[in-house]
């Protein structure tokens, strides 16, 4: 949600246009409220430009908003989940616990090797043949392919 405004000083208006909005910074890796100056309004600068200048800056924070690659892999997880909640209403609990249940045993094992803080945007292909290679010793065969589907649709999820 964002908005543009004239800015106020001292009570009155001093003829500066200022867009705010509440969205996600990558440094952060979390959302703050961004106060930015768009211009002086006069005969440069009109209301009308300000609108125009108004969407431009949304598309940029929209494309920011995308903030899933940026996460680190247990707040990725933990949103999956509470997305995975919010999506399906007949998602059954024992379902639920499964996901859970393989997504943790996945952030565990990469975890140890790659460090706590490690980014979804890091693993790739190298890491999770890593993974599913260990993965495959420890499990049966179908047991494997329930924990392969999860984890690849959680990592289809970060992609969109």
């Amino acid at each position: 949600m964002s908005s543009i405004y004239k800015r106020k000083r001292n009570g009155k208006e001093d003829g500066y246009v200022m867009y705010s909005t509440y969205a996600f910074d990558p440094l952060k890796n979390k959302k703050r409220y961004y106060n930015i100056t768009i211009g002086k309004l006069g005969p440069t600068l009109s209301w009308e430009d300000c609108k125009k200048q108004k969407k431009e800056l949304d598309r940029s924070f929209k494309a920011k908003n995308g903030g899933k690659k940026e996460m680190n892999l247990n707040n990725a997880i933990e949103t999956y989940l509470l997305f995975k909640k919010s999506q399906k209403n007949d998602l059954k609990i024992k379902s639920l616990e499964k996901i859970k249940y393989h997504l943790k045993k996945f952030n565990n094992i990469v975890s140890q090797r790659y460090g706590s803080g490690i980014m979804v945007k890091h693993i790739d292909i190298k890491i999770l043949a890593w993974y599913y290679a260990l993965r495959s010793k420890e499990l049966k065969i179908s047991s494997l392919n329930v924990h392969r589907r999860i984890v690849d649709s959680f990592f289809n999820w970060t992609k969109k």
